[in-house]
């Protein structure tokens, strides 16, 4: 049987069990739920996203538009004499609630939280239809119009039902039921405390207003009770040597407060919060100072979605997120790029990190009254909700906004003047507006790498500017960082900075001991991170630093080696880490602590003269490595990584790594690249042709080794790497149809002679892994190209293939014969006595092949 069918006799039994009090449930089970374009309902629970699936998919354009959501719901006749509240903790991103088909409120905006009185809308005593209409269409007046990210629709987040007496602190506006405690001055020695807020008062009770405050341990250290004679209150208090909250010892008061019927003595509300004692700075010399204190502040950004959910996450996984942050040695975490779920950021008062919290005002601003006063009342609420978390110490209110003026080459001059300004008249009214909420905290925004930021005047608007800044990545050179921010901080001496985004994509299939920039392999992203890290540490300016991303996160529009998905992640999206991660446990982390990399890379595919690379990741000053409880190895740490070089037989090994009380284990197996084709009868031979890393097939576990040259085993002749373009991409950076194994297709030889293969004698398979990467390549024939023969032909791929001097492929046209851009693999059944020879002749254009594959039958 259903829950729904008990529902009303359970409201009926908490109705009379609360005798006025505040009554707080979930509403989240049972709902009927249908998108506008289709015929057929389903049930569904909150938290909820129509967006899961489809912003995944190649080709299918995310839904965007309207989805409704219904219920029943028996109202008990008692909740007459009561008021009744929805609240809604996020839905993207315009909302509208109907009471029995009635207009009881409307919501814009995707990531704050909204609650309406619904009472007068109510039948008491019978059953009533809640129907709730949201809509993620693409809306000019509403921020965000676009990102490196999904906009999932939906009500993702908790809803709630509250129901109060007829006096109570007021629900409705911006605060969505927060009341604000401020903090106006603390110290070592005192603290003042000011509790403030608004009550709607009945007229036929008096009413009493009961304030107590609490210490961390739970005893009372504070107390107020004085007859309500306005409906706005503001009381102070005084607290003598506070404990001080920091991400070392996130201490945390309590408060609550009573709305009392002086007649019954009835408590008809309640309110409780917490809230922590700290002061804080940004120095443009010093950095972060807290509580007196300089501290450099590292850690991440989040986004909020989870692999196979979208953005409708349970509040177990934003602590499983948070908690591993923590782990990971954090103390700072920027909520990008909009406030995020309720629970997060009592998770971070809870576990001691710092936060940057920011509306979605993100990569462009529409020069409209609208979308200005929309971007301002989701900095209202952001601030008026959240204003009691101690954690927080960062106001943000703009991401990138320049970045599409920048890279839109058909915009005139006149309007790019034109959106300039209506950028920054809308950072001075946001900033005016943060300053008029909080003058206590930092405002702050962050800027991608352009000089338009400071010429323009934006720069000068908040207290703390943040970079996003990609050397190495988007932007050549690693040691240009330091570069950069130096001639910033010699500029502009005045201005505190930080790193806000930072990080290369990173693939956990792909694997090298040659990392290069765009090849998207854990090593690259470990050699970059390493490189910022140290860069920025030994900065005292430098406020602190941010990674992009703490976890891999949904972008439909994202084509690196996994489609959909920004990579740049410390773990996988479903929050598996990868080795980086378990790196800032080594640089960050106080306690012994030690880990041997490569989790994904623990089969070695090596020639006989190759050392099999590893590295350790420590906290101390050297790390000592067993291997097969016998071979004992020392190496000194330099920047928390141990190296060894060791030369091992073929087969599986032991390795066991020592750092003061910690110890880590990890089982290898080594491979001779020599002998590979001495076991092709058990083994078929995959390579990764045009490539310098392995691919670890994650559905087979196969591995497509790195390619090589020929010399008497194996390997290519002629031609060079393919690179869409110069000194950046690895191959294509574009999405690959037809395969779930895009990295195999992004890299190829171009230009290729022939691919010589030194098998025994047999029958074999040979398979062709090819795509056609240049979007431009011609569909038609070489020979049949009209008058535009000349033209057409030099964007053309066309070339034979013969094997062991046998046409296979005669005119290849990958484009016209498969697709661009799409996956492509041709087999052959071969018979040979001692030699494979695919070669490659071309009749327009270069060759191509992504990978091969040699199986004995």
């Amino acid at each position: 049987m259903k829950f729904s069918k008990y529902l009303p006799i359970l409201l009926i039994l908490l109705c009379n069990s609360i005798s006025g009090q505040r009554l707080v449930k979930t509403m989240n089970s049972g709902w009927e739920f249908q998108l506008e374009n289709s015929e057929t309902p389903e049930t569904v629970n909150i938290p909820h996203t129509w967006n899961a699936e489809d912003a995944f998919q190649e080709n299918a354009g995310y839904f965007r538009g309207k989805g409704i959501y219904k219920k029943q719901m028996t109202v008990p006749a008692a909740w007459e004499e009561q008021s009744v509240f929805l609240k809604f903790e996020g839905a993207n991103q315009v909302t509208k609630l109907f009471i029995n088909d009635n207009l009881a409120g409307e919501h814009t905006g995707g990531y704050t939280a909204f609650v309406f009185e619904i009472s007068e809308f109510l039948k008491f005593g019978y059953t009533n239809e809640i129907r709730i209409e949201v809509d993620n269409s693409h809306d000019l007046d509403i921020p965000p119009l676009e990102a490196d990210f999904n906009f999932y629709g939906g009500i993702y987040r908790d809803l709630e039902l509250i129901i109060t007496g007829k006096s109570h602190f007021n629900f409705e506006g911006e605060a969505a039921g927060n009341l604000i405690v401020k903090t106006p001055e603390v110290s070592k020695d005192k603290a003042k405390i000011n509790f403030s807020g608004s009550l709607i008062h009945s007229e036929d009770s008096e009413l009493k207003l009961q304030i107590e405050i609490s210490d961390p341990s739970g005893k009372k250290v504070s107390e107020y009770e004085k007859e309500v004679e306005t409906e706005e209150f503001s009381v102070d208090f005084n607290l003598n040597d506070p404990a001080l909250w920091s991400p070392e010892d996130p201490t945390l008061y309590g408060l609550s407060a009573k709305l009392i019927d002086t007649d019954s003595g009835e408590v008809v509300d309640t309110y409780s919060t917490k809230f922590g004692c700290r002061w804080f700075k940004a120095d443009p010399e010093k950095g972060f100072i807290l509580n007196g204190k300089p501290i450099k502040l590292i850690g991440a950004n989040r986004h909020q979605d989870f692999e196979n959910m979208g953005n409708a996450v349970p509040n177990s996984i934003h602590r499983k997120d948070y908690q591993m942050i923590k782990d990971m040695g954090a103390n700072f975490i920027r909520t990008a790029h909009y406030p995020q779920d309720p629970e997060v950021y009592r998770l971070c008062d809870e576990l001691g990190l710092l936060v940057w919290t920011e509306i979605p005002v993100i990569n462009d601003v529409t020069d409209s009254e609208a979308y200005h006063q929309n971007s301002v009342n989701m900095l209202r609420e952001q601030v008026l909700q959240l204003y009691n978390h101690p954690s927080i110490v960062f106001w943000g209110y703009m991401n990138e906004i320049f970045i599409r003026l920048v890279f839109t080459g058909d915009m005139s001059e006149a309007d790019k003047r034109a959106k300039i300004e209506t950028s920054v008249k809308l950072a001075e009214k946001l900033e005016a507006e943060t300053k008029k909420l909080d003058s206590s905290r930092l405002s702050v925004m962050a800027l991608h790498e352009n000089e338009l930021y400071n010429t323009s005047g934006i720069a000068d608007i908040p207290d703390v500017i943040g970079w996003n800044l990609y050397f190495g990545w988007y932007t050549q050179g690693l040691e240009n960082l330091g570069k950069f921010l130096d001639q910033q901080h010699e500029k502009y001496p005045e201005r505190p900075i930080l790193i806000s985004e930072y990080g290369p994509g990173s693939d956990s299939r792909i694997q090298t001991n040659d990392p290069k920039p765009w090849d998207f392999s854990e090593a690259y992203q470990l050699k970059s991170h390493v490189s910022y890290l140290n860069q920025v540490i030994a900065r005292d300016y430098m406020i602190g630093m941010a990674a992009w991303n703490f976890a891999d996160f949904g972008s439909s529009g994202r084509q690196d080696s996994r489609p959909f998905i920004n990579q740049k992640g410390l773990v996988n999206f479903n929050r598996e880490p990868k080795d980086i991660y378990h790196y800032y446990k080594a640089r960050l982390v106080d306690e012994d602590l030690v880990y041997i990399a490569g989790r994904n890379f623990e089969n070695r595919i090596i020639k006989k003269s190759e050392p099999v690379r590893i590295k350790v990741f420590a906290n101390s000053e050297n790390v000592q490595l067993s291997v097969d409880s016998k071979k004992e190895l020392t190496s000194d740490v330099v920047d928390n990584i141990a190296e060894f070089n060791l030369n091992l037989t073929e087969g599986d090994h032991h390795l066991k790594a020592v750092s003061g009380n910690a110890e880590h284990f990890r089982n290898i197996t080594v491979q001779f690249r020599e002998n590979l084709l001495d076991n092709i009868a058990n083994s078929p031979l995959l390579i990764n042709t045009g490539s310098h890393s392995d691919f670890i097939d994650e559905e087979t576990g196969e591995i497509w080794i790195s390619d090589q040259e020929y010399s008497r085993s194996f390997g290519y002749v002629g031609g060079g790497t393919f690179q869409q373009s110069d000194n950046k991409f690895q191959g294509s950076a574009s999405n690959i149809k037809l395969t779930t194994k895009e990295p195999l297709y992004q890299t190829m030889r171009e230009g290729l002679d022939a691919y010589n293969i030194n098998v025994p004698q047999g029958k074999y398979r040979i398979s062709l892994l090819m795509t056609e990467p240049n979007r431009s390549a011609s569909t038609k024939s070489i020979y049949n190209l009209g008058s535009d023969a000349q033209t057409t032909s030099e964007e053309a791929r066309v070339f034979d293939i013969m094997i062991n001097g046998k046409m296979v492929e005669k005119d290849l046209n990958l484009a016209a014969e498969y697709g661009i851009l799409t996956a492509a693999e041709l087999n052959y059944i071969v018979e040979t006595k001692d030699n494979i020879e695919v070669q490659f002749k071309s009749s327009s254009g270069k060759p191509v092949l992504s990978g091969i594959r040699v199986e004995k039958l």
